[in-house]
């Protein structure tokens, strides 16, 4: 059995404020269950994936600051 999986990628430009892309993921994060009602695959937004390897583009220095306040540890 085979299982596929497509990575969802929000991508910006990398001039983008960091206060900017920060409040863009904290508002997908800290508002899920409202995300979930509007789109269902919604529930597989999960912080334990975001550093498994999964994009191929580095984070943004926002992100990595909402991440690390999280308790992830971004390479």
């Amino acid at each position: 059995m085979a299982i596929v999986a497509v990575w969802n990628l929000l991508v910006c430009h990398q001039d983008m404020k960091e206060n900017v892309a920060y409040d863009v993921i904290k508002a997908l994060f800290d508002h899920k269950q409202e995300l979930i009602a509007f789109h269902g695959d919604a529930r597989y937004l999960a912080l334990e994936t975001q550093t498994s390897g999964g994009s191929p583009l580095p984070f943004h220095p926002g992100a990595i600051k909402y991440f690390t306040e999280k308790g992830l540890h971004i390479k």
